[in-house]
């Protein structure tokens, strides 16, 4: 298969969660078809174990201090038709690939999905809670983002600045619950108590 063929491109920023990551490629290795690929962004740890995964590895060479360039790079490097993120200390189910696929036939521009955590189940459907601004939530089609962004200047509010650029067009839902959210690293910036912006500044 060509590289323009690919169909899903599954980016992941990385930063000091080896053991949590390492989980996660036991769930979403297998689910790696040829038509999908997955992007690691080692933000400067220079962590060679990511290499053994099953994954195309992008060494930044320092530490960005957030996630907004780590994703940036993936989206400049992904082959896919559409991008789905997930960040190194979460997991996903062991359908997550498929449920997406089976999703593609409605060719949306955007589609949110389900996911739960230690205190949440949350399935979406028309939107998410205003307090659920991330990325991990949504599988974007490739052309919808453009030349669009995240802005590094935010360290914290990112997803919502570029959501609001982005989410746009033709929205759909998928009604399971296929992300699972890690409440419990405390070095991710979504742990810290003023992460969940309704606004970001201009």
């Amino acid at each position: 298969m060509k590289k323009e063929d690919l169909v899903i491109s599954i980016i992941t920023p990385y930063y000091k969660t080896l053991k949590e990551i390492k989980s996660l490629a036991k769930i979403l290795e297998p689910q790696l078809t040829e038509d999908v690929e997955w992007i690691i962004i080692d933000d400067g740890c220079n962590e060679t174990e990511l290499d053994k995964l099953k994954a195309k590895v992008i060494h930044l060479e320092k530490n960005t201090g957030g996630a907004s360039i780590p994703r940036n790079t993936g989206i400049d490097v992904a082959k896919g038709k559409y991008i789905a993120f997930i960040d190194g200390d979460d997991k996903v189910t062991d359908d997550y690939v498929a449920k997406i696929k089976e999703k593609l036939t409605d060719n949306f521009d955007y589609c949110y999905i389900g996911w739960k955590s230690k205190h949440h189940n949350i399935i979406i459907d028309d939107e998410p809670p205003a307090w659920n601004c991330c990325v991990w939530n949504c599988i974007y089609k490739k052309s919808l983002i453009g030349e669009e962004r995240f802005n590094p200047i935010y360290k914290k509010g990112e997803d919502y600045d570029f959501n609001i650029r982005v989410r746009k067009g033709v929205k759909s839902n998928i009604k399971d619950i296929l992300y699972i959210y890690n409440e419990d690293n405390p070095l991710s910036l979504t742990k810290q108590p003023d992460y969940y912006v309704k606004e970001v500044e201009k």
